[in-house]
């Protein structure tokens, strides 16, 4: 036998190669996005707190509510969990239940995480579905919010279908990893 490589041994070791490359792309995308929607989830968490503090130190001790701040509130909360959400799939901090895990082998949890992961998709896709025909439809009426804001509503709508689009690149990719054969990583699982 000879030690150097046929045709096909190498079109098979470049084929693998590009497939882990591709992953790797996929991965790394979806590692970067999400964590832009994490760090936007943050920043959004300290605006809240800051408007929340404003709003009770107005209201409390200058005597002079803020107007607006329970609604503007409102919808950074949605828009920060929205925001968050991809980064928390990626991170494992989303709610699992081990139980079962626990009970069956590398490969068994392996087919669970990829389980999970095409249900995380499938919610994502129709999510950005609703959300998006929902924000063209307050776009299209030109709606507005009821409160004392009175913030065209498509803004606030639309967090919700580029939330999902995030949640749900984080979960293909996830997903791929765990049909490439990638094992869950039990560190960051989920609590």
């Amino acid at each position: 036998m000879s030690s150097m490589s046929t045709p096909e041994t190498v079109a098979r070791a470049s084929g693998k190669a590009t497939s882990h490359g591709a992953l790797r792309l996929l991965t790394g995308t979806a590692s970067v996005l999400s964590r832009i929607g994490g760090a936007l989830s943050i920043l959004l968490i300290v605006v809240v707190l800051a408007l929340t503090t404003a709003g009770v130190v107005a209201r409390y001790v200058v005597g002079h509510p803020l107007e607006g701040v329970d609604e503007a509130c409102g919808f950074m909360v949605v828009a920060m969990v929205m925001a968050g959400a991809a980064e928390a799939l990626r991170t494992g901090h989303h709610i699992r239940i081990d139980l079962i895990m626990g009970l069956i082998g590398p490969g068994g949890r392996r087919w669970l995480d990829a389980w999970a992961n095409l249900a995380v998709l499938v919610f994502a896709v129709l999510l950005v579905r609703t959300g998006w025909h929902t924000a063209a439809f307050s776009y299209d009426f030109d709606a507005y919010s009821s409160g004392q804001l009175e913030l065209p509503l498509w803004i606030p709508q639309a967090t919700l279908p580029v939330g999902a689009a995030l949640l749900g690149i984080v979960a293909f990719a996830k997903l791929v990893g765990a049909l490439a054969g990638n094992e869950p990583d039990e560190r960051t699982g989920g609590h």
